[in-house]
């Protein structure tokens, strides 16, 4: 039986021969979250042992999983470096994200401040906050290491060690592993730059509940400023998702640790706002309303989606996501994969787990036609994908269009295979195939997907995807035995369905 375990806060001491083993040729940060200022922090580091007469530091211009420029430079002031005697060495600011620093090979260290990105989710703003960083003294920080931390273009792939001084009774949720040097003092290692970036850290005093679901620990993480003990309520919820979407994975979640970061802002007022990011071990959720009591309810289909990127991007990548470009990114043409499929498993799940009923899911799938006909579906989706920064305006369609995609390469391979292959099928072979580390090259996936599955595969992926053919969603979905009103948009079970067709229907909803 999985159980909640409650993580009491306890002070370990780290030898110093434990720390001295990890100091190799690395980026050395300091961040004192402790003696701020006007929610500012004070960042330092000593570069990595070089020959350079001169670098470019970076800080990113945007991070994956948004395709909006962030441009986190714009926090960063008083940006000094400087020789192992104090002496200030030449920087160049060259734009928003980048400075030139000369002399490189005599930088001993190199300080700035950091102003956080917000500080209340009661102002409005365009800017998708839980990518950035936000710092309240003595109470609540949320830090994102792409606003905090950045690295030298001539020097990628380099290890980090993080030092940071923080309250005493402040605890750091995140899915890396913070160990105590003293009681106000943590210290954390990432292998590269993008892990550390794909992991988020809440300080705060600990509301904290670990689950244990197969093999996998999972962390829930909850902040409000007078709410202390809330994450029980919450990972109660979080725990019977997670168990379903390991059934429905194949028996086991890909990955060993994964943390819920979930930050909540108390509200006078009605409704509520969110704003999410999923990383490849772990989610900062950001939440504000009048009634914490729909946060669990708001956390159902968010924790879904969010948990379902274990399976892509961090299995199941190309080659433009493993090697990241954080100023300049080239943007791979397969969001209909990341997003598209990731949120089609979102609405498939419930119903293939029995956890909704048939009634529900058609409900889902109105719900997605309705969504997509607020967007241009005559643009190519994987163009659309390689310009998603352009066109922003039609992005979320990936998050409509892109499920009902779903919806019929999950029914055609069910067709074809005569019920024993579907999506849930192809993800794994695909995670067989890639998995953590490794990547696809861009414009050879529908054509790698093909070899594993059928050549009317290529014709879906040429049609549907590349081209600009309408879905043929009436046509799937009659073969499962469900009737598509296109005029009106309503999905509803066949009164008098045959018997390959309740067949199909069952390989692919169990229904």
């Amino acid at each position: 039986m999985n159980t909640i375990i409650k993580l009491f806060f306890l002070i370990v001491i780290i030898p110093e021969i434990i720390i001295a083993q990890k100091t190799k040729n690395n980026y050395k940060y300091n961040i004192d979250l402790l003696h701020m200022s006007n929610d500012e922090v004070r960042v330092s580091f000593s570069p990595p042992k070089n020959n350079l007469k001169q670098g470019r530091f970076i800080i990113p211009k945007l991070v994956p999983g948004f395709y909006q420029a962030m441009n986190f430079g714009q926090y960063v002031s008083h940006f000094t470096a400087t020789d192992k005697n104090g002496k200030k060495i030449l920087t160049e600011r060259l734009d928003k994200n980048s400075w030139l620093i000369h002399d490189l090979n005599r930088v001993k260290k190199i300080s700035y401040q950091v102003a956080d990105g917000w500080d209340s989710l009661e102002k409005e703003s365009n800017e998708a906050r839980s990518a950035g960083s936000m710092f309240i003294k003595d109470s609540v920080s949320v830090i994102n290491y792409n606003s905090l931390v950045g690295y030298f273009e001539e020097m990628k792939d380099i290890p980090y060690q993080i030092t940071i001084t923080k309250n005493k009774n402040f605890y750091a949720s995140s899915a890396l592993n913070y160990q105590q040097k003293n009681k106000n003092t943590d210290i954390v290692w990432a292998k590269d730059y993008r892990e550390l970036v794909d992991s988020p850290v809440l300080y705060s005093v600990p509301d904290t509940t670990w689950l244990k679901i197969g093999h996998t620990k999972v962390l829930v993480s909850f902040y409000n400023k007078k709410e202390r003990h809330y994450s029980k309520t919450i990972a109660h919820e979080i725990e019977n998702i997670l168990k379903n979407q390991q059934a429905y994975l194949g028996g086991t979640l890909p990955v060993n640790k994964y943390a819920f970061l979930i930050y909540y802002e108390s509200s006078n007022e009605n409704g509520y706002l969110g704003d999410g990011l999923e990383h490849s071990h772990s989610t900062v959720c950001l939440y504000r309303s009048g009634n914490m009591k729909f946060i669990p309810h708001a956390l159902n289909r968010v924790a879904s989606h969010e948990f379902f990127h274990v399976v892509t991007p961090l299995n199941i990548h190309s080659g433009e996501i493993q090697h990241y470009d954080f100023l300049n990114p080239v943007m791979s043409e397969h969001l209909w994969l990341y997003e598209g499929m990731t949120e089609y498993a979102t609405i498939h799940m419930p119903i293939k787990q029995k956890m909704i009923s048939l009634e529900d899911f058609e409900k889902s799938l109105e719900e997605k036609i309705k969504g997509m006909k607020e967007f241009d579906n005559t643009l190519s989706f994987t163009e659309m994908s390689k310009k998603s920064m352009e066109r922003q305006d039609q992005y979320m369609n990936f998050y409509m269009k892109g499920a009902l995609l779903g919806v019929c390469l999950d029914i055609r391979l069910r067709e074809l295979s005569n019920g024993k292959i579907g999506t849930q099928d192809l993800m794994q072979m695909l995670m067989k195939k890639y998995g953590a580390g490794k990547y696809f090259n861009d414009n050879e996936l529908f054509d790698e997907i093909t070899k594993m599955t059928y050549p009317e595969i290529r014709t879906f992926f040429r049609d549907y995807i590349e081209d600009t053919q309408p879905i043929p969603l009436k046509e799937y979905l009659e073969k499962a035995g469900f009737n598509y009103d296109e005029a009106t948009g309503k999905v509803t079970t066949l009164p008098n369905p045959d018997a390959k067709q309740l067949a199909l229907r069952k390989a692919w909803i169990n229904q």
